[in-house]
């Protein structure tokens, strides 16, 4: 398993730089730039504009700007004026960022506590795992119980509730629990406050897990039905099994392999693009960030935050994989 982790480690690094390359240049290539396309500061002057270019290396090669910012770069240090090795993306470092002018790093934005409070990928991160565990936690043994009472009215309500939240975008739910909960049946607020450990979270946590739970739910019914009515299910029934011990040894197991497929990019998604949740109910995390960006023509903020979705991807991936011979011992990583 070892070496399987190594080379699935080993492949994450040309996905990352061919990601990073195309995510960078399609930055490059949109009309606009980050000095002209901010509606948040005034118009610059050729002269100031020029100087900016140059600091930001704006005025090089695409292929020089790009490995500066993916690779490393020899920057002088105003300090010492000695010629330094900086390291790039792949070092961990995302670079300043166009609309701070320089000021402030896409680390510090994303990842460094603000005035106390903590750092924006806290909140994406926090909000995206419990969605997660939200979706994952309720929707397997509904999945689960309505194969088992198929064609019942625990069946048919299981699947109404599943659909209704497939069918309904995260806005909308979003939308639905602020004004059934916040305004008419006010047990929580509409501007939440954050310094709440528990109580901000859960409507926005029901709202970005809704269409995975109703999604979940689905599958893992569909998987269930299909493995229910397999041979060795039978056989197992058969020789007198007791049903708990044919359900959780024989049939989930089997069944569960089509629902931990699907959780990793679902996990990557809930993770790094909550937006409309985080619009809705103000939360502080970094989707907000990240599409500001893109309006803004902050290319290394754009950059990083593709590379930071395709990172969670793989690691999400790589964890559904390992799970696979915890669930099914008959797959192999050779």
């Amino acid at each position: 398993m070892t070496a399987y982790i190594i080379r699935r480690i080993l492949w994450q690094i040309p996905v990352l730089l061919i990601v990073g390359m195309m995510t960078f240049g399609i930055a490059k290539i949109t009309p606009g730039g980050p000095f002209d396309t901010d509606p948040d500061r005034r118009q610059l002057s050729p002269a100031v504009e020029k100087i900016l270019r140059q600091k930001f290396g704006m005025d090089l090669p695409f292929w020089r700007q790009f490995t500066r910012y993916m690779f490393f770069d020899f920057v002088e240090n105003p300090k010492t004026g000695e010629t330094e090795l900086q390291w790039g993306a792949i070092g961990g470092n995302f670079g300043p960022t166009y609309s701070s002018r320089g000021n402030r790093t896409v680390q510090q934005e994303l990842f460094e506590e603000r005035s106390g409070k903590p750092s924006r990928f806290y909140y994406s991160a926090r909000l995206g795992i419990q969605a997660l565990i939200f979706a994952v936690v309720l929707g397997i043994p509904m999945g689960v119980l309505a194969a088992l009472r198929q064609n019942t009215i625990i069946d048919y309500l299981i699947l109404f509730i599943s659909t209704f939240f497939v069918s309904l975008s995260t806005l909308i739910v979003g939308f639905l629990l602020v004004i059934v909960f916040a305004v008419n049946l006010n047990w929580f607020t509409v501007i939440a406050d954050w310094q709440d450990p528990i109580r901000p979270w859960i409507l926005p946590t029901i709202a970005l897990g809704s269409t995975s739970l109703g999604f979940i739910t689905r599958l893992t019914r569909s998987s269930v039905l299909e493995v229910k009515r397999q041979d060795y299910i039978r056989t197992a029934q058969a020789k007198g099994l007791a049903d708990q011990i044919v359900i959780w040894r024989h049939m989930l197991k089997n069944a569960l392999l089509p629902v931990v497929t699907v959780l990793g990019p679902l996990a990557a998604g809930l993770i790094t693009g909550t937006l409309y949740t985080e619009i809705i109910f103000q939360v502080p995390g970094m989707g907000n960030l990240l599409v500001e960006a893109i309006s803004k023509r902050d290319y290394s903020m754009i950059t990083s935050g593709a590379l930071i979705f395709v990172f969670f991807l793989g690691v999400a991936n790589l964890l559904v994989d390992i799970a696979y011979g915890a669930i099914d011992p008959r797959i192999s990583y050779k």
